[in-house]
């Protein structure tokens, strides 16, 4: 969740100067910014220059959650039917059901105990 950006501006046109002289600026920035779509704009103003940046922080696909820790991908198979909510959570498909949403929802009066159903809407 937390992290440190350390962001140089250097001056690369000028050469005459040993890399370690070519620092215009140093800024950094400690702090946590929880995974989002907004952007978060950044401007200290440090001795030499003024430098505004932004940065957000962004959960690789199918990751969800403010740590990002959450895994979901949606399915439509053997091992399950279902999309991702906002959070991760799984949304079964249209006629599934069950913690992985692979059980199909039987066919109305449809017996519980003798008949059964492999897709929804069906009973044998």
């Amino acid at each position: 969740k937390s992290f440190t950006l350390i962001l140089q501006a250097l001056d690369l046109y000028n050469i005459s100067y040993p890399v370690s002289e070519r620092l215009i600026e140093e800024t950094t920035f400690s702090g946590v910014i929880f995974p989002s779509q907004e952007w978060h704009t950044l401007n200290p103003k440090g001795k030499n220059a003024n430098i505004t940046y932004r940065v957000r922080v962004q959960c690789d696909e199918n990751y969800y959650n403010t740590t990002c820790t959450t895994f979901c991908r949606p399915r439509n198979d053997t091992f399950g039917h279902y999309t991702c909510g906002e959070k991760g959570d799984k949304m079964c498909l249209n006629g599934w059901q069950g913690v992985n949403c692979e059980k199909a929802i039987c066919k109305s009066g449809c017996d519980p105990t003798h008949g059964k159903c492999d897709n929804p809407g069906e009973c044998e």
